[in-house]
Order: structure tokens, then sequence, then C-alpha cells
């Protein structure tokens, strides 16, 4: 006799599902990004949208900041753990505890069920970093926090609205206890919107197919992705790989490098263990990160690595393992500081899988994306009379690294970005804050030299018209922290964040990670590191180096001694003879900047 249990798939109809799926996430995401009130929202996509099925395996989601995004999968969980038998039809939830399975607190998870028929059969997620959470720094970032209650307001899973009922008790304390509360309730209402906008879809997608032929499709859809990602990894030779990378320091003892140490098991049945616990003691400072974060670089970094898309749901997390060891600053006890764990920390974890991944498959391989310096800042804008508090990420204009039989891509972002966060609209700045963007232009000689070069970095320049405060946060400056090079390629030159005062025409350098004034006319610059290189830059195809030259990202002295191209500047092309023999007679000075 046939077991009746078995569900029948169509499937057709399951890659159908698939496709909507991912189209119902993007709407999500979408409504976010076009309701929003900040920059941090509708500009830069600060945000992550994902959904659930019922038992609260990822279906879809969209990674617009993608160590938002691989969060989700864990945040959820902790929203439907800590409600379990209390959630209703109608029900709203809020969540930003770094210590409840979220990545840091200015990170607000805003949930909702989604039933049919009286029951749950899905959930939907909007999460985006708030421009303000409470605490005493700018946008969620306080290099001098040494707790999570310094990096802002705690909440723990909470219902914004109860069985459709506006919970506005909730809503008063939230907007009481932070210092920007119309821009607030305006973003949560546009994250509510947003799951609304998915409940909705959702909804019509089973009234249309179904409920038992949705559900019964998610399994199909779920192995395939995992068989997919298992057939990646079988192509990497087994083995145990280690890879490490430090900060430059942790805020309160300068100069001191602490380290993550990543080792990384390739195993035959197309899993991959990634073990963090032989990693630092956590720090007295915001640079920890939490286990929710940790868990959601691990992810990324190996989803990264692989060649091909690989859609982002449970079936791609089934064979990624983590391994921490509380205390760690990986895997911080309660309750460190630990709002620099999505940018800083995400970057270094980052790279120390991906140096050790680089070993099985060097050909996979992605050097170093270059990393951020990012520049915070909060006052009054006397144009609309307003408070603002916003995070420039035109100083995310980082180049990404080279891999084989590519170079970087100019502003791809550092890596927690990706390539996904957008560089905001210079016009739309100056519209919403007291600002005056004077230059943001790609610029040579910042990136690490290779085979296939880093993405060049970016000069910016934005004068104030109006005093602030700001913070400047990030790290990557040391030398054991600049982004590695990989097979040969060099590391990039570091950031250099600055400020050229208007009453004495001096330009002073910013150090990281800490809080400075600014006053009217006063201009911040940057110039920004680009990526790292991979492969000896002595092997970089000729062309490419005269390209560079061309497009002045490249001086013809340093065509000659990194790369050993001798070009006529005269005849703008390459002299070949001298060009062999320069590479015959190897590099002046190393391969490298």
């Amino acid at each position: 006799m046939p077991d009746s249990t078995v569900k029948t798939v169509d499937p057709i109809l399951a890659a159908v599902l698939d496709s909507r799926f991912s189209a119902i996430v993007d709407l999500v995401a979408g409504a976010m990004m076009r309701t929003s009130m900040s920059p941090i929202f509708a500009e830069a996509r600060d945000i992550a949208a994902a959904i659930f099925d019922k038992d609260l395996r990822l279906i879809a989601q969209r990674d617009w900041l993608p160590v938002l995004a691989s969060n989700c999968s864990v945040a959820i969980k902790e929203i439907a753990e800590y409600w379990e038998g209390e959630v209703e039809e109608g029900d709203v939830f809020i969540h930003n505890d770094a210590f409840g399975r979220n990545s840091h607190q200015p990170d607000v998870n805003v949930a909702k069920p989604v039933f049919h028929d009286g029951q749950i059969a899905f959930w939907v997620m909007a999460k985006g970093h708030h421009a303000d959470i409470g605490g005493k720094g700018i946008c969620g970032y306080d290099p001098n926090a040494s707790t999570c209650w310094d990096d802002g307001l705690v909440l723990k899973p909470a219902k914004l609205y109860q069985a459709g009922k506006i919970n506005r008790s909730l809503w008063d304390f939230i907007k009481s206890n932070t210092k920007l509360p119309v821009l607030g309730e305006a973003d949560l209402n546009c994250q509510i919107g947003a799951c609304v906008t998915g409940e909705r879809a959702l909804v019509a997608l089973m009234d249309q197919y179904g409920h038992q032929a949705v559900e019964a499709s998610l399994d199909t859809i779920m192995d395939a992705t995992e068989r997919g990602l298992r057939a990646k990894i079988s192509e990497l030779t087994p083995g145990v790989y280690y890879g490490e990378k430090a900060i430059d320091d942790d805020v309160v003892n300068r100069g001191i490098p602490v380290t993550v140490r990543a080792k990384v098991t390739v195993m035959g049945d197309g899993e991959i263990e990634i073990d963090l616990s032989d990693s630092d003691p956590q720090v007295p400072s915001y640079m920890n990160s939490t286990w929710g974060n940790t868990y959601s670089v691990s992810t990324m970094a190996v989803l990264y690595f692989m060649p091909g898309d690989t859609k982002r749901n449970a079936g791609a997390l089934r064979p990624i393992k983590l391994i921490t060891k509380k205390g760690t600053f990986v895997d911080p006890e309660f309750p460190a500081a630990c709002s620099m764990c999505t940018c800083s920390m995400t970057e270094t974890i980052f790279e120390a899988i991906t140096l050790a991944l680089a070993q099985t498959k060097p050909e996979w391989a992605t050097a170093a994306h270059g990393k951020m310096s990012l520049h915070i800042s909060t006052g009054f804008n006397p144009n609309n009379e307003r408070p603002f508090a916003t995070i420039d990420f035109a100083t995310c204009a980082n180049g990404s690294g080279g891999t084989e039989g590519y170079d970087g891509w100019p502003m791809g972002g550092p890596t927690h970005c990706m390539g996904q966060l957008r560089s905001p609209d210079p016009e739309i700045m100056e519209i919403v804050l007291p600002v005056i963007i004077w230059q943001l232009e790609l610029t040579g000689g910042r990136e690490g030299a290779g085979k296939y070069r880093g993405g060049v970095g970016a000069n910016y320049r934005v004068e104030y018209t109006a005093d602030a405060t700001a913070v400047e946060c990030g790290q990557g400056h040391a030398d054991w922290a600049v982004p590695t090079g990989l097979f040969g390629g060099t590391s990039p030159i570091p950031n250099a964040p600055r400020v050229l005062r208007k009453d004495t025409g001096e330009r002073v350098r910013i150090p990281v990670n800490t809080f400075w004034d600014i006053k009217a006319g006063d201009i911040y610059e940057q110039d920004m590191q680009g990526g790292a290189g991979w492969g000896n830059p002595f092997e970089r195809n000729p062309e490419s180096v005269l390209k560079d030259f061309l497009d002045e990202f490249l001086t013809a002295d340093d065509a000659r001694q990194i790369y050993g191209v001798v070009i006529d500047e005269a005849a703008q092309s390459i002299d070949w003879t001298a060009t062999h023999a320069a590479r015959a007679a190897g590099p002046e000075k190393g391969p490298g900047r």
C-alpha cells in the first residue's frame, strides 16, 4: 500500500513558487526603501528582508546589506520562541537585543506572523539600521561604550501590535528613550508596512495555489539548494585549513592587535565546519561580535566564496557548522558592547575565514575588500529646522578585492556590504542634510597590486553648512589589519580621514574610533582604501597596466616599479622591449605599494 502521508510535489510548481518567494521578499525590501524617512534605509539600503515558513525555516531573503540578511534566520527564532504559544493574528513584533541572536542593537527587527485559515503559515521580517536607538553614540556607534546599555536601548522581543491593537505604552517608551523619536517612529511604521505588504502577497499566493501545495513545495525548494551547495563544497579539497586576521586594536588599548583565528574543516560529505573558538578574549569596547552576527558572517563567508549564485534559504545553511567559545570577542559574554560587530568585526571574521578557504580552491578566492572608515554625524539642520543623524555611506566607497580573471570592483564596498549597499545620491544628501558635496571621485594608487589588482578607492570631500558632532569608526590601518593580498598580491594603502578647518585652513588627521566636532564651513575629506590584489603583479597583462595609466589610476613610474611595464608617456603606449627587460630583471622595490 502506498504511504498516504507522502506529499506529492509538482516540480514545475515548486520552481514557480521559488521565484514567487524571491519576488515577494523583494516587495518587502522595496516597500521599506520607498517609504522610509531615513537616508540609511532609503538611500543606502542598510536594510534586509526575509520570509520564513511556520517552522521558522528561511524561505527567501533580500540581502541589500548581506550581514543583516544572514542574521534574520536566527533572529526570527528568538522572537517566535520567546512568545511561543502566545502568537495571535494581527501581532507585530519588535526585537533588537544583541544577545538575543540579533546582530547589533541599531539593527531593529520587525516581524509579523502570516495566518491562513486560522493557522500560522509564514513569518515576514523587515530589518533595518535605525538612525537612533538611544545611548550616547551617534546612529548607535559609541567608541567609548563598554556595555550593551551604552550601545543603546535593549528591546527583548515585544509586541508593537497585539492582535491588531497598537501597544501604545511600548511605542511611547521607545520614543521617549531615543533622540530622534519622529524619525524612529516613521521607520518602525515603514517596517510594519513592509511586513504587511509581504503578508498580503503570501496570503494571495496561498489563495491561488492552496496552502497544502505551497507547503509541500518548500522541502523541494530547500533540498535543491542544499544539494547544489554540497556539490560545490565537494569540489574543495577536504582537510583542515587555518586563517587569521587582527583588528588594529580594541580602542581602549591602542596599537595592540586583537585576532580572529579561524579553523575551517572541509568534509568529504559536502559540509564545512568553521571553528573560531581560538580567537582572542572579548574586549572592553564596541569591537566585539555577538554570536548572532558571527553566525551571519560565517555563513556569508562560505556562500560568497562559492561560484555562481546560491539561493539564500534554509537549505543553504544546513551544510555550514559554526563553533565558537563564549567569552571571546567573536562570542562575548553579556553585557559586552558590540555595535561595531556588523562593520569592523564582520570585515575581520570574514577575512580570517576567507584566508582559510582560499587554500582549498585558489581560483575561487577573492582577496580582501578595502576596509571601512565610516563617517557618522549628528546635529541640527537649519534648512528644515530638524535634528539629523546620518551615516555617511559615501565613505563606504572602498574597492573590492581581486580574484582570478578579474580586477576588484571600484566602489564595491567593504565586506559587510559585498557590493549591495548603495552610495547615496549627493543631491538627496544635500536636500536632507546641511552639507555640500564637493567631490566623490574614483582614484588609483590606494589599491593592492596584483595579476588582478584590487578595485580602486575614492576621494571624498563634503562641506558642512552647520555645526555638528561626528564620530569616525573603523579599522584596517595597522600593518596587521590592512586587507591581505592573495598569492603574491599586495595590500592596499589605509584610509586617510581628515578635516580641513575653515577657521585655520589646517588639514587635521582624524583618529579612528573617536568623537570630534565639526564647525560650519569645515570640510570632511577622506581618501578611501582600495581592495587587495590577487597574484604576482609582474604577471599582470601589460595592456591592463596601460589602461590603468590612460585612466589616470596609475603613474608611469608606478607602472614600471610595481608591474614591470614601461610606458612611453609621449606615445601613450607600451615600450615592449623595455618592458621585457624590466620584467626579466625583477621588481625594483618589490611588487607592491
